[in-house]
Formats: C-alpha cells, sequence, structure tokens
C-alpha cells in the first residue's frame, strides 16, 4: 500500500499555522473584560443610587469569592453571593464626598442567562447613603473594580459627567454634576421607561401576541389602553406601598400571560374578552415594572410623583412607537399573504399561528428558565 504524502506546498502552510494556533490558543484562553464596566449615579437628596451593568463572567470570577455556577439562583445570585458580591464592591470601587467614604448597600442583582458567556450581562443597583452637609461638596471616585483582568475597564455617568477609569485611576465629579432636580429625574425616568420596552423581550412577545390577531387599529387601541391602565395601578401599588414582593414569582406569572396569549392565538374561533384578560394581565406585568423600578432607587419628595408619572410615559411612549411601528406591517404583510392565498401562496392563518407558536415557544423558554433552578432545589 503506498502511503500518502501531502505535498510540500500544502504540508509547509499548514505547518505553519499549526505552529501559529499552539501560540494563539494560551492567549485566547486568557480571561479578558468583554466589555466594560458601566456605572450610572442618579442622585437624590439623601443618597445616591448607582446602576452597573457588564458581563456576568466579570462577577463569577471574582479571585477568592465563590460567586459562581453554584452560587446563581434562577437569573440572580443567593443572599451569600450577594453579600460576597456587595463587599467586594465597597471594597474596589471607593465614593468619597466631603471627606466621608460612602458605603453601598446592594438592592438588586440579575443576569441575563446566555448560552455563550461573552454575552451573559448582569445589572446590579446600589445605594450610598450621602453624609449630612456634604450635598454642595464634589466627589472623588476611585475604582479597582475587576482589576484581575488585564484590560479591566470601569465607565462613570452621572449628570453631564462622563469618565472611563483604569484599575486605580480617580475621577473628580463635581457637585453641579451631582444635584438631584425635578428636570434631570423626569428625563431619567422617562428614558427608564423606554428601555425597559425596547429591552425586555418578555414585554414585547406579549404585545406583539396582541398585534398579530388584532381586527383593526381600533381594537387594538382599546386593549392596550386597558392593559396600560392596569399596569399603571399596580405599579404604583409597589412602588408607593412599599410592597415586597418576590420577584421569582411575579416574573412566572408574566411568562404564564404570554403563553396564554399566544395558545388562544392558535384557537379557531377570534379570541373572545381579549380587552379584560388584557387588562387583566396588565397588573401582573405591572408589579414587575414596579418591582424593577424600586430596586432602582426613587427620587424623594416632590420628584416621586413626577418620576412615576414619566417612567410610566416612558413605557407607553415605547409601546407607541412599537405598535406604530409594527401594525402597519402587519397589516401589508396580512394583504399580501391574502393575495397570495388566492393561488397556491401560504394563508395568513398559517402566518398567525406560525408566529403564535414561536410566542408559545418563548414563554415556555422563558418559564423553563425559571422552574429549573426551583426544581433541582437551587431557588430560595
Amino acid at each position: 500500500m503506498t502511503r500518502y504524502v501531502a505535498p510540500a506546498w500544502v504540508r509547509f502552510p499548514a505547518t505553519i499555522l499549526l505552529v501559529i494556533l499552539t501560540w494563539v490558543h494560551p492567549v485566547l484562553a486568557h480571561t479578558l473584560q468583554v466589555e466594560p464596566v458601566a456605572i450610572v449615579l442618579r442622585p437624590q437628596d439623601t443618597y445616591i443610587g448607582a446602576e452597573f451593568s457588564g458581563n456576568v463572567q466579570d462577577i463569577m470570577q471574582i479571585p477568592g469569592e465563590q460567586t459562581g455556577e453554584a452560587e446563581r439562583s434562577g437569573d440572580t445570585f443567593n443572599q451569600s453571593a450577594r453579600e460576597r458580591i456587595e463587599a467586594y464592591v465597597n471594597s474596589e470601587l471607593r465614593l468619597e464626598q466631603g471627606g466621608t467614604v460612602l458605603w453601598g448597600e446592594i438592592t438588586d442583582i440579575r443576569y441575563d442567562d446566555n448560552v455563550d458567556p461573552a454575552k451573559s450581562r448582569y445589572t446590579m443597583a446600589f445605594r450610598y447613603a450621602r453624609p449630612p452637609g456634604a450635598r454642595d461638596e464634589a466627589m472623588r471616585v476611585t475604582s479597582t473594580l475587576f482589576d484581575y483582568l488585564p484590560n479591566a475597564l470601569t465607565t462613570i455617568n452621572v449628570g453631564g459627567f462622563q469618565r472611563n477609569l483604569e484599575p486605580g485611576e480617580t475621577a473628580e465629579v463635581d457637585a453641579s454634576d451631582l444635584l438631584s432636580n425635578l428636570s434631570t429625574n423626569v428625563a431619567n425616568f422617562l428614558k427608564l421607561g423606554m428601555e425597559h420596552i425596547f429591552t425586555g423581550q418578555d414585554h414585547l412577545a406579549f404585545i406583539f401576541g396582541l398585534l398579530i390577531i388584532a381586527p383593526d387599529f381600533r381594537t387594538l387601541v382599546k386593549i392596550l389602553t386597558g392593559f396600560t391602565v392596569s399596569h399603571s395601578i399596580s405599579l404604583i401599588f409597589v412602588t408607593l406601598g412599599n410592597v415586597e414582593l418576590p420577584m421569582f414569582w411575579v416574573e412566572l406569572f408574566v411568562y404564564a400571560t404570554i403563553i396564554y396569549v399566544g395558545f388562544e392565538n392558535l384557537s379557531a374561533d377570534p379570541p373572545k374578552h381579549r380587552f379584560w384578560y388584557a387588562t387583566g394581565f396588565g397588573f401582573i406585568h405591572g408589579l414587575a415594572f414596579g418591582s424593577n423600578l424600586r430596586a432602582i432607587g426613587l427620587p424623594e419628595g416632590n420628584a416621586l410623583f413626577w418620576s412615576l408619572l414619566s417612567f410610566n410615559l416612558g413605557v407607553e411612549l415605547a409601546q407607541v412607537i412599537v405598535c406604530a411601528a409594527v401594525f402597519p406591517l402587519l397589516i401589508w404583510w396580512k394583504a399580501a399573504a391574502l393575495k397570495r392565498a388566492s393561488g397556491d401562496g401560504i394563508k395568513w392563518e398559517t402566518v398567525t399561528k406560525t408566529v403564535s407558536l414561536l410566542i408559545v415557544a418563548a414563554g415556555g423558554y422563558w418559564m423553563m428558565e425559571k422552574l429549573l433552578p426551583l426544581v433541582s432545589g437551587t431557588q430560595p
């Protein structure tokens, strides 16, 4: 048997490629920060709210701390890990105002689980009590967060101030950027409300489930109005009533509403009483909005009412934008499908049922993500 020997023009490049891959592999295996840690500071009269966001791998690799998979529960971390993360942040992020070092208390931490770890992100909320009489003082910010990563970077945002900090660097935030005023709070919470819709896949899936079989724009407006009024009521109830709700169960019920809407779209008969159950489901979605808002931190004094109003307006504005963009496309899609169906084209009913099945599948997937930790005994 003759042994095959590759020609030199094949062997030489292959050898070079093997050497390069052997050298590159350790480099690729070396942990790097996927994205800078973004910290948004929201000053109030007696405290400063801080919202952190970044890649979840940063937190899971804190040297000497157990904050890995075993400490994760659902879409958050268990109490023991939260306490260690709180202590780590306070030791590595130093906020100093009026000669006093501020101590932060963690109020919320979530992560979006993803098969690709590089795309799994976390959000974390802290509350720093401001020292009495230091409201008009500048603040020094020093960060050594995640300095065990070779390319660690922290971005500080507050008022009109933005600065990137490498480990050990200090930035001074002017007192004017730390002032709490009504217009700033209103603008921030309007933006926050819009972000909750645009980045909330579950809420978008629910809205799209209502859109896909809405017979006309008037009916759609009626249904969304009921949904809006009810979730506004429950949001205010949670935020002003100082009500603590288990987010695990709230989000589980949100996913159940998505599954229900998708299944109802699959029925042969047109959905009945959609206005009433969309209104009822709005109360559940409002509980989720309110709990998230409380975790971030609410303004004080007169700004509280206006900030809640602007947050609600932000949510509604985002819903209007989504509906205004999607509903005309659905009308066009339906007309085109009905025209093609006169021949051998795909029927519009097939389109709506396929989309509705995808909505059911999405809701079911999110629900299973929630239930698996409970079944395995890791959910608190």
